[in-house]
């Protein structure tokens, strides 16, 4: 009996002693990867978004580091854990990464639209439910079923009502569309060109908003809570004729673990797309 317990005990010691030397990795995590076109970069990093306080922006930039730009290898260390999104400076401007999301999207159909492009992806929809058996639909007839499916197309006419709604800004761009049947969010760009109020001098104010919008009742809601500011900006109107600032979500939600590597492979654009923000004039 004794002889038992004591075999017991070692065992669990033994087992103990497994689980005690699978301890979980500490310290700062990093990224890196591959810039396709690193001959275009000027700087390579991540932006670390952190809840603004009133009107005041709290992100934060984490440069890194180029290590060869022959190979367009990059590496941004010393990363507390969490999720990050890339940047990328080039000639023209800057490329910045973010995360578009809605409630609840977990395991539903999802879908992103870049409205200048009219470029359609879709996630997790199940498009042989609405379609004959073997039957194959061309492209055009496929996203013609998808954005009627998942109220696209009733999201982008709601979209347009209400930009037409007098604002303070004056020059309103829907750019980008990610959502559900139920929920979206819309990336707007936003400029006031016109004279405003305490201007001083030829100013422009700029600003990347994204704007909630939720299905109920058989119509498009934009909801007074939800907006989130992701970039604003006053400037003299020849400085912001100049500028390049664009947002890209495929750049977004990088996750970094502690004491690990996260790689991620970027191919940089010849210019910057003008269908995700504003491009020098």
């Amino acid at each position: 009996m004794h002889k038992s317990l004591a075999l017991l005990a070692m065992l669990v010691g033994c087992a103990c002693g497994g689980a005690a030397a699978e301890k979980p990795k500490t310290g700062p995590g990093r990224i890196t990867g591959t810039l396709k076109g690193a001959g275009k970069v000027l700087k390579v990093g991540v932006v670390e978004r952190i809840p603004a306080e009133i009107m005041k922006l709290k992100d934060k930039t984490h440069w890194g580091r180029l290590v060869s730009r022959a190979k367009g290898s990059y590496v941004v260390d010393n990363l507390a854990p969490g999720k990050y999104d890339l940047v990328v400076e080039t000639p023209e401007g800057r490329i910045e990464g973010l995360v578009l999301k809605v409630r609840g999207e977990t395991n539903q159909p999802t879908y992103d639209l870049n409205l200048a492009t009219g470029e359609l992806t879709v996630q997790r929809f199940d498009i042989s439910q609405y379609i004959e058996e073997g039957e194959v639909l061309p492209p055009k007839k496929r996203d013609a079923l998808i954005r009627r499916k998942l109220r696209i197309d009733k999201l982008v006419e709601k979209v347009k009502k209400t930009l037409k709604v007098a604002r303070f800004m004056d020059t309103n761009q829907a750019l980008y569309v990610h959502g559900t049947r139920q929920r979206a969010v819309v990336l707007m760009n936003l400029m006031r060109k016109t004279k405003f109020y305490a201007e001083k001098g030829d100013q422009v104010i700029w600003r990347v908003e994204s704007w909630p919008f939720t299905w109920m009742l058989d119509v498009w809601h934009k909801p007074r809570k939800g907006l989130r500011v992701w970039q604003r900006k006053r400037m003299p109107a020849d400085q912001f004729a100049k500028l390049g600032y664009v947002f890209d979500p495929t750049l977004g939600g990088i996750v970094v673990k502690a004491g690990e590597t996260t790689t991620f492979d970027y191919a940089v654009p010849d210019k910057l797309p003008a269908s995700l923000g504003k491009v020098p004039n």
